[in-house]
């Protein structure tokens, strides 16, 4: 994958350096590997996530430059350095895509500065490769598919960093539910009712927190039948909030298969809608 960033604008130090060292992927792939780790949790579980994207990139896509710039920041973040989510302005990104980038690059950002690295390092580091990894498929725009991967995992990992800086699922109360009849994700009147609701909330001037819509089932049934069925009826509800003119982008959903209690109890067959909100 050609990008601007490796023809006209190097301008990062160290990663300057290492290229201009090498300038080979299967070199720093090796050096990554076996280098010592140092640093914290989250600079190590961010050089496993560039490492993984580097050699996609090298023996998938025989993306020798990509593959390079992924296992430079993994040696980067390895060593122990500070290894920021990447610049936009250092792509070649059009104007179309800029604002939804620009915005989440901000979330990401937000979410750093309040903590996340230390507070969820697994889960930010996710986040972090799989911006970057937006970015840089983002710059190409052909492959559409590779794209919506890096996006979709960018969002569902911040959806997930951002619950944990709220202190974690369980000491998280729902603004909103929505109830379903057993075994179904269609949406009843008082459900609309109550997606109304939120609609206003989320529509409102000024409006930025995100959103997630956690499906949930009873135990009737099988599991994977109701790691399904809790995925569609966050999907239902997604779904009704867009056309209440809530922005996509503002939403994740997550499939949390089965509520523990009682098999067949109606308060387990429901979606959790949750404002993600966080303070210092």
């Amino acid at each position: 994958m050609k990008n601007i960033f490796f023809t006209t604008s190097l301008k990062i130090g160290t990663l300057m350096a290492l290229l201009a060292t090498t300038g080979c992927a299967e070199y720093n792939r090796r050096v990554l590997e076996n280098m010592d780790g140092r640093g914290s949790e989250f600079n190590q579980s961010l050089a496993k996530e560039y490492a993984v994207l580097g050699e996609a990139e090298e023996t998938v896509m025989y993306d020798e430059c990509s593959a390079n710039y992924y296992f430079c920041k993994g040696i980067l973040a390895k060593e122990g350095n500070c290894v920021v989510p990447t610049m936009l302005e250092k792509w070649d990104i059009s104007e179309d895509k800029l604002p939804e980038l620009t915005a989440a690059r901000a979330r990401l950002m937000r979410a750093l500065q309040f903590g996340a690295r230390e507070v969820a390092p697994q889960l930010t580091a996710h986040a972090q490769a799989h911006f970057d990894c937006w970015v840089e498929q983002q710059s190409e725009g052909w492959q559409k598919d590779d794209i919506a991967l890096c996006r979709s995992e960018f969002y569902t990992s911040m959806a997930e960093t951002e619950l944990m800086l709220m202190g974690g699922a369980p000491q998280v109360l729902p603004a909103y539910s929505v109830l379903f009849e057993l075994n179904s994700a269609h949406l009843s009147s008082d459900a609309l009712h109550v997606i109304d609701d939120v609609a206003r909330i989320a529509n409102a001037p000024g409006y930025r927190q995100h959103i997630l819509l956690i499906g949930r089932t009873d135990k009737v049934g099988d599991l994977k039948h109701n790691q399904h069925l809790s995925k569609h009826r966050a999907k239902a509800v997604k779904k009704e909030l867009i056309r209440r003119g809530v922005s996509p982008h503002l939403m994740t959903i997550k499939a949390a298969g089965e509520t523990p209690g009682p098999e067949v109890k109606v308060p387990n067959r429901r979606v959790d809608i949750l404002f993600l909100e966080y303070k210092s």
